[in-house]
């Protein structure tokens, strides 16, 4: 059983009366309490919202140092287990979302910041990644900015220099209720200070910071991280107010670029064509190599709208579920007999398939032959 993290909670913050639990309430519903049919942002597409794997590993430390088994607070949160040792793989972010909101409740609403400012430079996922090979602040978001479509389908960052100051501004193009978007912009606002430290002086970094405010708590608890710059604002996104002589400030030291090796800029940009269509076939992907089992309401709770929805913008993109899983499979199929040695039956499991000789039936329907044969051909 995955202990309550509730202890944790400081004891100047009032906790909501009916909490939420990592381990005592199996939600029905992967996502809990973010609403269908209003989560779509303006004009943008509907598409599944997704983010690497890597960037829930702060958390994970976090929970691992508090003695919460990380396994079990994966599993709840409808996440793959093994994701540690799969960093790169997308999830969907209304899940990474409904984590950390779930953790929050429980340990505290400045939980996002004690997470991020209680972890070293390498634990900080994103930051790890690209921003420890830059010389200033100011470089280090000039290398976040491009890289955040392989990062995050949704989160959205400018950077503009006005006068003496700089402002950066975030906003998720996926529209949350207020506590989840409260709890993710607090995470973004604490990287981003965190970046503005790689200095090593411990002082607080941000003239202003417009920040929307949790319906419950407000800002108050936020205070003791970002100071008396502190303010409330009604827009979705976070505006944060830097002096310029802060944001090119060299840094004390400069690592070596952590994106040698496996450049993130080798993956796939998250959004893809920007269809949903081209977001369901990633995702579908992503829970097949995890062992998921795909299904239509899965994937139409993680893009935040109804089924029916969810078959209507299919339909109008010309395709259907059924299609769309029918050719991951194939895809999916033909790599694996290609590149392992697993037989055809291990195989048809991982994909989901009741047994061998339903793949056997698919496979020739798709090639006209058995995949034996496909496989003796590649070899």
């Amino acid at each position: 059983m995955l202990p309550s993290v509730g202890h944790l909670a400081q004891p100047y913050i009032r906790l909501p009366r009916r909490r939420l639990t990592l381990g005592a309430k199996k939600w029905p519903n992967p996502i809990p309490n973010l609403p269908l049919e209003k989560t779509s942002f303006g004009p943008m597409s509907i598409t599944i919202p997704l983010i690497r794997g890597f960037a829930l590993f702060p958390a994970l430390s976090w929970f691992a140092r508090h003695g919460v088994p990380v396994e079990d607070a994966l599993r709840r949160a409808d996440l793959p287990q093994d994701l540690p040792s799969c960093p790169y793989r997308p999830v969907p972010l209304v899940l990474v979302a409904s984590l950390l909101r779930t953790a929050a409740y429980e340990a505290g609403p400045d939980l996002p910041c004690r997470i991020v400012f209680e972890a070293d430079n390498l634990e900080l996922a994103f930051l790890g990644k690209v921003a420890l090979g830059s010389e200033t602040p100011r470089e280090a978001l000039a290398h976040i900015i491009p890289a955040l479509p392989f990062y995050c389908s949704h989160e959205q960052v400018s950077v503009e220099r006005k006068g003496n100051t700089t402002i950066v501004r975030e906003f998720f193009s996926h529209r949350f209720d207020a506590a989840t978007n409260h709890f993710l912009l607090q995470y973004a606002a604490a990287m981003v200070h965190r970046i503005c430290g790689l200095d090593g002086r411990a002082r607080l970094r941000f003239a202003r910071i417009e920040l929307p405010p949790h319906p419950e708590f407000g800002l108050k608890h936020l205070g003791q991280w970002f100071g008396a710059g502190l303010v409330e604002t009604r827009s979705n996104g976070f505006s944060i107010t830097v002096d310029n002589q802060m944001m090119d400030r060299r840094f004390n030291s400069v690592a070596r670029p952590r994106t040698q090796g496996r450049p993130l800029l080798e993956q796939s940009p998250l959004r893809g064509d920007g269809s949903l269509s081209g977001s369901v076939r990633n995702f579908l992907v992503s829970m097949i190599e995890c062992g998921q089992t795909p299904s239509i309401e899965r994937l139409s709770a993680v893009a935040g709208i109804s089924v029916r929805r969810f078959q209507r913008q299919l339909a109008s993109e010309a395709t259907s579920y059924s299609r769309l899983l029918a050719e991951v499979r194939h895809d999916e199929a033909q790599r694996r007999l290609h590149e392992t040695d697993f037989t055809i039956a291990a195989i048809a499991a991982e994909l989901g398939y009741s047994d061998q000789a339903s793949l056997t039936r698919a496979f020739r329907r798709w090639t006209g032959r058995p995949p034996t044969h496909h496989r003796v051909q590649q070899s």
